[in-house]
């Protein structure tokens, strides 16, 4: 913003000077500048954020039931520690099962006695009902039978129920990955006594992971999901840049910052990446191809209004023009300057319309 200030004060002063002076005298000098033409390139809006990586997962694994820990390891024996890779559904912990496996088998037997019960209770309900079609059974006897009967039927489900239930108690005393994930933290170790509130691990999901910019609101417009572009470098790898789109835009701006948060998709298989880690993104906004374009130098800032000089015929034509978007030392022109135009850009501060100049150097 200074150097803008400094250079429409220098451009004003060579004007007043310029008005100031006899008619004639100022044509009879001659400007030394150097030129160069407008040149068609894609352009983009550039706007630098930093933010963080993230997971889209991060699990506290606690089991479902209560007992004796007794293996923190993988199904071939491996030692799960911190960094350890797993995959949903594999199991990392096992629990003491013997109570629950005792459970099971005695649930077993419950069921076993409930068949058993309902049995000779379908067999004392047909008789029942043979004797009352000879008139030798009464009809309260017949009820009583098939009450009997019912009971032994609701009996059946409570016995199953129970089966059903020891035996997923049972499966519990497995602790299962529940997705594919690294092993962040172990909290837990064979020989101690667990409950459902016990965590064992902390899990965090690696293969894809987060990417997060806060981007003001004003730009909210321009961002385009599976479009725009984002130029990526994180901290740990300064040598290193990644081209990702923008994956989605939040929907709901964060009232206190005037922000909306871009999220970006970021493979990770290899697991080079980590969680928390710092990023820095260049995000390619309104990205045009084929647009006119002058080195930012070229511009000399007025009041009201943005000029440049074009040198026709050895003279100095002031040309006021209209901005595009700028990405860092090119500006786009949106008019006020032909394609071919060959335009001052070093020595602009010296210059006012219509001067005679020379050009030292140009495209």
């Amino acid at each position: 913003m200074k150097a803008a200030v400094m250079t429409m004060m220098a451009a004003l002063a060579v004007a007043t000077a310029a008005a100031q002076e006899p008619a004639g005298q100022i044509t009879n000098r001659i400007f030394l500048v150097r030129t160069v033409k407008p040149v068609r390139t894609a352009i983009a809006e550039v706007v630098v954020q930093t933010g963080s990586i993230e997971s889209p997962a991060v699990v506290d694994l606690s089991p479902k039931v209560s007992g004796r820990l007794v293996a923190t390891s993988l199904e071939d024996g491996a030692n799960v520690v911190e960094g350890t890779v797993v995959k949903a559904g594999q199991v990392i912990a096992r629990l003491d099962n013997r109570d629950y496996a005792a459970r099971v088998a005695s649930a077993e037997a419950g069921l076993a006695a409930a068949q058993a019960t309902l049995e000779d209770a379908r067999k004392e309900f047909a008789r029942t009902e043979a004797l009352l079609k000879e008139n030798t059974a009464t009809e309260q006897e017949a009820d009583r039978a098939q009450a009997v009967l019912k009971r032994a039927e609701a009996g059946i489900g409570e016995a199953e129920a129970a089966l059903a239930l020891a035996k997923l108690d049972l499966a519990e005393t497995e602790i299962k990955a529940p997705m594919d994930a690294r092993v962040a933290a172990k909290h837990l170790h064979p020989g101690a006594m667990l409950s459902p509130a016990s965590v064992v691990y902390r899990l965090v999901a690696m293969d894809e992971l987060r990417i997060f910019f806060d981007v003001p609101t004003t730009r909210f417009a321009k961002l385009k999901p599976g479009v725009t572009d984002v130029a990526v470098v994180v901290d740990a790898y300064p040598g290193e840049e990644l081209h990702l789109p923008v994956f989605t835009v939040h929907p709901a701006a964060n009232e206190r910052t005037r922000t909306v948060r871009v999220e970006l998709r970021l493979p990770n298989a290899d697991g080079k990446y980590l969680p928390g880690m710092y990023v820095r993104g260049e995000l390619a906004l309104d990205r045009r191809e084929g647009a006119l374009a002058i080195p930012h130098e070229c511009l000399v800032p007025m009041i009201g209004k943005t000029i440049v000089y074009e040198v026709v015929d050895g003279r100095a034509v002031a040309r006021e023009v209209t901005l595009g978007v700028r990405q860092d030392a090119l500006q786009e022109i949106l008019g006020g300057l032909g394609e071919g135009a060959e335009v001052v850009s070093a020595g602009t501060h010296r210059l006012a319309d219509g001067v005679a100049v020379k050009v030292e150097s140009g495209n």
